[in-house]
């Protein structure tokens, strides 16, 4: 619910500053909004002639009187772009709407005027400069007012200012406040009394500098402003009272530039092998001409990371060479009213740029400040896992067995091998004997396959797939294991010998069940010998029978 304040019709000023006490009192979750306010009290900045300046510190904010012949001075021919137009007499008051005909018509209440000076205005588009003075060093938002009081009765009092922040460009229903949508950031009450000793229009006679309140990108600029209500004729400069006579009085912003800059990734992430991109753009909300304008933005570097441009700006180029890489753009001319300048850079990306890719560009001008934005890309890789097991269950006893793989991360066959190893260094980076892990792999699908078994293993032969997956580890893998199977080896040897007395001899030595030729050369110190060396321990148990047949 939006605050209400004292900030009312004049003749009602009393009665609602009582009912805003109360009402803070009553509910102290108001205090919770973003209000500043300054007030009650009298500030004379009052001037003799048109060579002086006088400022009153507000407490939270200042205003200004500029004289025409002061160093001050803000008037110029296409400086301001009006918001709000007031003019009634002996007061005045009200507030800026939209009042365009994209609006539906003109929307105006109190003594606000219709036309091209009346008109709703993002909170983006006013200027923001620094408070200076005590403020110095925070942002305030510069607001000015063009007087225009007759020649005759130049005495004018300024008695309220509101700043409240919408959604909706169209609000109206002010009764001492608005309901919501509507948020009030700003309140002033009191009496601050000008001598308007400048002449004519299209000038800035008043500064009024209030501290930047939080706000978002849509939210919508309503000043609500009340004049001439201080009675009585004291002041330092001038005759007559402080009525509004009948001229009018304009809200007005300085004609500036207003230049963003917003940086977003094509994706927030993606697989390795994928592109990777950015796009910058820069943008002239304002309503002056930004000048100048440059784009700066070191490139993050990483291995098989090259950027460039896609498509080609001609005013923007890339210098220096992987993984030092720089984009520049301009300077260039912004125009007025969203004049901008936008590209786009990406690089292709292996199982080597796994990451995150984060990136910051900036922007600088010769008249609108400077401004940077970042943003990110993780560059996701996946794992691989071999497991090395025995026929006899669990993995191999011993180290050493080696692997060919292809995938996707490269065009050589095979893309690269690897050993079961007792390291957790890569490429294998599991220290555990008969498990491999690769990890920094694009995911995809892989073919592995044995070409060498460990120590006292037979190969499994044939190759096994498995499919990696983005973001897998080695300590979830997931699919991408594939398990080779290793009989372990051993040897068996058939002896005969005849016992001394001459009269024996094998006619035959067989053995069935085996996976080998055996080798016939005798063992030293028998007769006849039958050999199998590395023979697969190919089922579990698994049955060899031998058969000698002895001359009768």
């Amino acid at each position: 619910m939006a605050l209400r304040t004292n900030a009312t019709r004049p003749g009602q000023r009393w009665l609602a500053l009582v009912v805003g006490v109360v009402a803070l009192m009553l509910g102290a979750a108001a205090v919770a909004l973003a209000l500043i306010s300054d007030g009650p009290g009298t500030f004379d900045i009052t001037v003799e002639d048109t060579s002086g300046d006088e400022t009153a510190d507000l407490g939270n904010a200042t205003v200004q009187y500029i004289g025409s012949d002061s160093d001050n001075s803000a008037s110029g021919t296409g400086l301001f772009d009006p918001f709000v137009r007031l003019q009634g007499a002996p007061t005045e008051a009200g507030y800026n709407t939209c009042s365009q005909a994209s609006c539906g018509g003109d929307v105006t209440e109190f003594e606000t005027k219709t036309g091209k000076w009346t008109k709703a205005i993002l909170a983006s588009a006013i200027p923001v400069v620094d408070c200076g003075g005590d403020l110095a060093g925070t942002d305030c938002w510069e607001l000015f007012v063009d007087i225009n009081e007759g020649n005759n009765a130049k005495r004018i009092s300024l008695n309220e200012v509101e700043i409240w922040l919408t959604t909706d460009p169209r609000i109206t229903g002010y009764d001492g406040g608005f309901d919501a949508p509507a948020e009030q950031v700003y309140d002033f009450t009191g009496d601050i009394l000008i001598h308007d000793v400048n002449q004519g229009s299209g000038r800035g006679d008043l500064l009024f500098l209030v501290p930047v309140q939080p706000f978002d990108a849509g939210d919508f600029f309503v000043l609500y402003s009340e004049w001439g209500t201080t009675s009585g004729t004291a002041g330092n400069f001038g005759t007559g009272g402080y009525a509004s006579e009948g001229g009018f009085e304009e809200w007005k912003v300085r004609k500036a530039p207003n230049v963003t800059i917003v940086k977003t990734a094509d994706a927030l992430t993606v697989d390795a092998g994928q592109n990777i991109g950015f796009t910058i753009t820069v943008t002239n909300g304002g309503a002056a001409d930004a000048t100048g304008v440059t784009i700066s933005d070191p490139l993050p570097g990483g291995s098989g990371v090259d950027w460039e441009e896609s498509p080609d700006n001609p005013d923007c180029s890339i210098s220096g060479s992987p993984p030092n890489e720089t984009l520049n753009c301009g300077p260039v001319t912004l125009a007025a009213g969203g004049g901008s300048i936008s590209v786009h850079v990406q690089s292709a990306t292996t199982g080597a740029s796994c990451g995150t890719y984060d990136n910051t560009a900036t922007f600088t001008s010769t008249n609108a400040g400077t401004g940077s934005d970042d943003a990110s890309v993780i560059v996701n890789c996946g794992a691989l896992q071999i497991l090395k097991n025995s026929v006899k269950g669990g993995a191999v006893a011993n180290a050493g067995a080696m692997f060919s793989v292809d995938g996707p991360d490269a065009d050589t066959d095979p893309d690269f091998t690897v050993t079961d190893d007792t390291d957790a260094a890569a490429p294998d980076e599991d220290a555990a004997v008969g498990v491999v892990c690769v990890t920094g792999l694009a995911p995809g699908a892989y073919t592995v396959t044995e070409t060498t078994a460990p120590d006292g293993y037979a190969v499994d032969s044939g190759s096994e797939t498995a499919t990696v997956v983005s973001g897998s580890t080695c300590a979830a893998p997931g699919t991408g294991t594939v398990t080779f199977v290793n009989p372990p080896l051993y040897d068996i040897q058939v002896n005969f010998r005849d016992g001394g007395s001459g009269e024996t001899s094998p006619t035959s030595i067989t053995c069935t069940g085996t996976d080998g030729t055996g080798s016939t050369t005798a063992a030293t110190g028998w007769d006849d010998s039958l050999t199998f060396e590395d023979e697969p321990l190919t089922a579990n148990p698994e049955t060899i029978v031998c058969t000698i047949v002895v001359d009768p």
